[in-house]
């Protein structure tokens, strides 16, 4: 439960609810509330993303079922934390592996809650309280509202549902045989009878109402129950009543009492208690760090977990070098004043590259030498062993911690049960240890640049002079704890080294995990990381090198699938090892992230790669991003040309993108990556990449009107075509670049870069490139207040646009033309134009020049004194763009809509305004300044 969050309480055992403070959450779609059933029946347990698939889908999975679950889990985490912070590690729905960890406090299911019922009423008749055992089978059964799991449909949700249903049952029929041995049988007939009727093929049920009938005195009905139980079980079944029921039949027969005999409850003497054999007090704590710096937080969650359970397993997890060890021992020293019987310590060495982990014979022996246990009276069995010390251990208030442990597996023949309590520390989270025992995880993450300045500062002891370099120097340490320390006992040894000189050598990030070694070579970050790279199973180990050679700043599971040639499924289980070894984080659902230290060893890993291996990984890369980036622009609401994209390697798994909405949203979250890999093909020399990278990237960069982006990495595009000395790529490459120069409005620059483009359409004898250019032409002369030359232009591409039958170019060339009349006050002239690029833009399918045009028809009626056309334009111009998913195009709509009120002297100019300021700001847009003075205008004459 994330902190500050009222408890939740899950409930099963009816409709699937989720109730906070006594509001029930909304858990979304049917398939959504579906993978929360599955998560929470196996509640502290991982469930893969195959298991879920199959239970929720069964035979007909569809093929974005990976994505889907990931959506749905990301919609769960949403409802069951509402208040965690966007890029906030999940605290009750968690990844694990290849799958996700419901995390289910004791007692806040309703299941789990019966369960504990049932079982405290079988201790309590075993010991003799029948009478407190019915009540707590009444209170149990009480907490099924409805038939279970409402609401769940599915084949995996009707097995489960027929498994409680079947649980119910059986402990209706224990809770009628308490009732029965009380001498409650009367009361119970109505009952019964019920449940016979309901399941008439239960023959424990059908004696369960012979007996209440016989303490009824209905000896008659019972002997009638009988003959109706057997009836129905030869005809449903073809079987003879069984042995119990034909026992109860003879009892009634012969007048006898039905009811089993029952054996006395036994109370067992005390024993005389023996002399207690003088205890060994170990006290195996290492020394705990002079100064643990930064670690406030975790400290205060370890007091917590100790203050709030008894005897817990807490579970310190965290990257190499993160300082799992230097917390866990400076916690045990804190409070083993609340342990009086003693501290066991052992390093498991799970990650030491020069010694095999310690077996669990070997570390059982330690414990149990420490504890007294003579060597001749170890058992030889691990079974043994784990039961003489769970022996030993029973009464004992110890602290035990297990330092450096590899894998889950072998830990809990080691722990002792409350009130003892284990601290185990792992780079890897062990979700078997967090399912089974319900260890507390405590995550430790890098430090923050204050705390990572006061390691430096310490450590090094340097001046306050030096503040600046020491916090340049924290900041490639990447505030990792281990880097730090090395950092600084370099300056602390060599106190003529400038910190300045330090964070120069460092900034080579070739260089920088050898700079951050000791003298011995003995606790390198490269070592650590180097460790918890060989626990790594074959293929994340393998994908963790040619990930380094990715230039963007996260990673996709695709994009890894595509770099390592591996199905998809298994680049996102590698992902999954890597960001459970603390090599990798989740960003963001599907997002994965190294921190700078072990970015920088992946590139090292990288460089190690044969020359070969590592060109092919890149260029798979290349050809992933340049494919799925060619597949959205597409999908955009606005013309491209007709550049053939055919990449060498095409990604056998791609995302599943179906419109103009998910191209956007893919852009969206991949722009880093693909500028990333735009700029690396182009400084690489993969020059098809470098120029159609950007060419597939214009359109969404217009849309966004990113125009520094758009020139820098289309000025680069140009020069990659002129490498290659091909036509068509220096065409689309002049032509995108008069664009992105006109956006930053160097017109002079422009018209040179437009007139280029033409010079080799004309070349090439290309009339479609020719019309294109032609307009683009005529619109910097505009521009540039030449305007009769601009309508000839205007006018020839035309002509051409025609002949080619480029009905795109031809509507351009109408549009401009009439926006040509529009800036010239010829509002009449500039109409049918317009009207008629309207009609070739819808055509073709143009949605962004339809959107655009008819916000200058707008304007036109506007300035003609038609407001009700003016009106229905400027409306239909932000219905168009919406439809076209493209923010500027609505900016430009709710600007002109603004207007149009604003002449009309009617409310909501403002309102528009707002709306098409707050757009043109997030875009980045120049338009926002005009904007921003017509709405301060509009506002001063209304308060006037």
């Amino acid at each position: 439960m994330t902190h500050g969050e009222e408890p939740l309480r899950f409930e099963v055992l009816g409709l699937l609810r989720v109730v906070r403070a006594g509001q029930e959450v909304d858990l979304g779609a049917a398939k959504q509330r579906a993978v929360l059933a599955v998560l929470l029946l196996a509640r502290n347990s991982p469930v893969s993303r195959g298991q879920i698939i199959e239970a929720v889908w069964g035979d007909n999975v569809p093929s974005s079922a990976v994505n889907l679950v990931q959506t749905y889990v990301a919609g769960l985490r949403r409802a069951l934390e509402p208040a965690r912070a966007r890029r906030a590690p999940a605290e009750l729905l968690t990844s694990v592996g290849d799958g996700y960890l419901m995390r289910v406090e004791p007692g806040a299911l309703d299941l789990d809650v019966f369960e504990r019922q049932v079982l405290l009423a079988n201790r309590m008749r075993a010991a003799g309280d029948l009478a407190g055992a019915a009540v707590e089978l009444d209170d149990a059964l009480a907490l099924f509202r409805a038939e279970p799991l409402g609401g769940v449909s599915g084949l995996f949700a009707d097995v489960e549902r027929g498994r409680l249903v079947e649980r119910r049952l059986a402990v209706l029929e224990e809770r009628a045989e308490l009732g029965l041995a009380i001498g409650q049988g009367p009361e119970l007939v109505s009952q019964l009878s019920a449940l016979v009727v309901e399941h008439p093929l239960r023959e424990r049920g059908h004696g369960l109402l012979m007996r209440a009938l016989v303490q009824a005195g209905r000896q008659a009905e019972a002997l009638a129950a009988y003959r109706e139980a057997r009836r129905v079980l030869i005809d449903e079944l073809g079987v003879e009543p069984g042995p119990e029921l034909r026992r109860v039949h003879q009892a009634v027969l012969a007048g006898d009492s039905p009811e089993p005999e029952r054996a006395p409850v036994r109370v067992p003497q005390q024993a005389t208690p023996a002399e207690p054999a003088p205890r060994t007090i170990p006290a195996q704590l290492p020394r705990a760090p002079v100064a643990l710096v930064g670690r406030t937080a975790e400290l205060a969650c370890m007091d917590a977990v100790l203050r709030d359970h008894d005897g817990p397993v807490l579970l310190v997890t965290g990257p190499a070098g993160v300082g799992k060890t230097a917390l866990a021992l400076h916690w045990a020293h804190r409070v083993r004043e609340e342990f009086p019987d003693g501290q066991l310590y052992v390093d498991v060495h799970g990650y030491d590259p020069n010694r095999e982990p310690l077996e669990i014979g070997e570390v059982l022996n330690r414990f149990l030498r420490a504890l007294g246990v003579p060597a001749g009276d170890t058992p030889v069995s691990v079974d043994e062993r784990s039961a003489l010390l769970r022996t030993l251990l029973a009464d004992r208030r110890m602290l035990v911690m297990l330092d450096n442990v590899r894998s889950s597996a072998d830990l809990l023949p080691l722990l002792p049960g409350a009130p003892s309590c284990v601290v185990v520390t792992s780079r890897r989270r062990l979700v078997g240890l967090v399912a089974q025992v319900e260890a507390k995880l405590i995550e430790l993450d890098m430090l923050d640049p204050d705390a990572a300045v006061d390691v430096l500062g310490r450590i090094a002891g340097r001046s306050d002079v030096e503040a600046h370099a020491l916090r340049q120097l924290a900041a490639l340490c990447d505030g990792l704890p281990l880097a730090l320390r090395i950092a600084a006992a370099r300056l602390a040894v060599s106190p003529r080294l400038a910190v300045a000189e330090l964070v120069e050598e460092l900034q080579d990030e070739h260089g920088r995990l050898a700079a951050l070694g000791l003298e011995d070579g003995e606790g390198t970050v490269r070592a650590a990381l180097d460790a918890s790279r060989r626990a790594l199973p074959a293929v994340p180990s393998r994908l963790l090198a040619i990930i380094g050679l990715h230039p963007g700043a996260d990673l996709t599971p695709h994009v890894v699938a595509a770099m390592g040639d591996v199905p998809l499924v298994e680049a996102q289980r590698a992902l999954d090892a890597l960001t459970a070894a603390n090599l990798l984080s989740l960003s963001e659902p599907g997002r994965h992230v190294a921190h700078d230290i072990v970015r920088v060893y992946t590139k090292t890993l990288a460089g190690e790669l044969s020359e070969p291996e590592r060109r092919a990984a890149t260029g798979r890369m290349l050809d992933y991003y340049l494919h799925c980036s060619d597949l959205a622009d597409g999908l955009l609401p606005i013309n491209r040309g007709s550049v053939l994209v055919a990449p060498e390697h095409r990604p056998a798994h791609v995302p599943a993108l179906s419109g103009a909405a998910d191209a956007m949203a893919w852009f969206d979250a991949e722009r880093a990556n693909l500028i990333a890999a735009t700029e690396h093909a182009s400084a690489s020399g993969w020059h098809v990449h470098a120029w159609q990278l950007p060419y597939t990237l214009s359109r969404y960069l217009w849309l966004r009107t990113e125009r520094e982006t758009s020139l820098r990495i289309t000025e680069a595009a140009l020069q990659a075509a002129t490498a290659l000395n091909d036509d068509d790529a220096r065409f689309v490459m002049q032509f995108n670049l008069g664009v992105a120069l006109l956006q930053s409005e160097r017109f002079d620059e422009a018209l040179e870069a437009q007139r280029g483009a033409l010079e080799v359409a004309r070349r090439k004898e290309d009339v479609h490139q020719q019309a294109r250019a032609l307009t683009t032409v005529a619109g910097t002369l505009q521009d540039l207040g030449r305007a009769e030359e601009a309508e000839a232009h205007y006018r020839e591409a035309m002509e051409i646009s025609r002949v080619a039958g480029s009905k795109w170019a031809e509507a351009n060339a109408h549009h401009h033309l009439g926006l040509l009349y529009l800036t010239t006050q010829r509002f009449d002239d500039a109409m049918p134009w317009l009207h008629v690029a309207l009609r070739m833009y819808h055509e073709v399918g143009e949605q962004c020049g339809e959107a655009a045009c008819h916000v200058d028809l707008s304007t036109a009626l506007l300035e003609t004194g038609d407001m009700e056309g003016a009106l229905s334009s400027a409306r239909m111009a932000l219905a168009v763009a919406c439809d076209a998913v493209s923010p500027y195009h609505q900016a430009l709509a709710h600007d002109r809509l603004a207007a149009v009120f604003d002449r009309l002297g009617a409310a909501g100019a403002a309102a528009h305004w707002q709306r098409a300021l707050a757009l043109f700001t997030e875009l980045g847009a120049p338009e926002a300044d005009g904007v921003r003075a017509r709405l301060a205008r509009t506002r001063a004459v209304s308060v006037g």
